[in-house]
């Protein structure tokens, strides 16, 4: 029997809705971020899966959000998959002289269409800049050390995103832990979803998944 407690743990969930790319670029990311790790030690973000966060919700209900997202389904099926290309790094700060290192998104007028249906869809009003973390609020010292040898190096890759998934978590859990929830695939078939596999095979060359020392 659930004691009263894990009752009221459960009353509340967090959410995290993002897109996950292929694993050829979740590989390719985590590569920089083990090169990252030998240069400054352990950080944040080291061991988290490349993804682009979309919207985090913090403290639901959880019986209200299932009735949302089986209204935002149809919507959501409506969009068609999307490519994308992580075009090169870049980093933004934040308080307390912390910085975040990631990949830069390439933007094109049909990609920012596709993210502002895509926040429509999801209500979301603030700013979305598409990106996947590499090294998440590390202090100045180490991005000083880091930035460099980010600087100098221009990575390219393409990669389609066919889904939106979403994670949940006990807000007030001991030691709470994403799942997975829910994914709603993007239908729509201009997006030329068959066309996948052929597109990462002749931009992704063999050899660079062997490579070890980045920097």
């Amino acid at each position: 029997m659930k004691t009263q407690k894990h009752m009221i743990m459960r009353m509340y969930e967090d959410y995290l809705m993002l897109l996950s790319p292929p694993e050829t670029v979740k590989q390719e990311i985590a590569r920089y971020k083990k090169a990252s790790a030998k240069l400054i030690g352990d950080f944040k973000s080291m061991d988290s899966p490349a993804h682009i966060s979309i919207m985090h919700m913090e403290r639901q209900k959880p019986f209200m959000e299932d009735r949302s997202m089986q209204m935002m389904e149809s919507s959501l099926a409506a969009l068609p998959p999307v490519l994308l290309h992580v075009d090169g790094f870049n980093y933004f700060p934040h308080l307390h002289n912390k910085m975040t290192i990631y990949a830069h998104i390439r933007s094109t007028p049909s990609v920012e269409q596709w993210f502002r249906h895509l926040k429509a869809v999801l209500k979301i009003k603030k700013t979305l800049l598409p990106h996947i973390t590499i090294a998440r609020n590390i202090p100045e010292d180490d991005f000083n050390i880091l930035w460099p040898n980010f600087r100098q190096r221009h990575m390219v890759e393409p990669f389609w995103i066919n889904e939106l998934k979403v994670k949940k978590r006990e807000t007030f859990g001991y030691s709470p832990k994403w799942e997975d929830f829910k994914t709603f695939r993007f239908k729509n078939p201009i997006g030329f979803e068959h066309q996948i596999d052929t597109l990462i095979k002749k931009h992704i060359q063999p050899g660079n998944q062997n490579q070890i020392n980045l920097f």
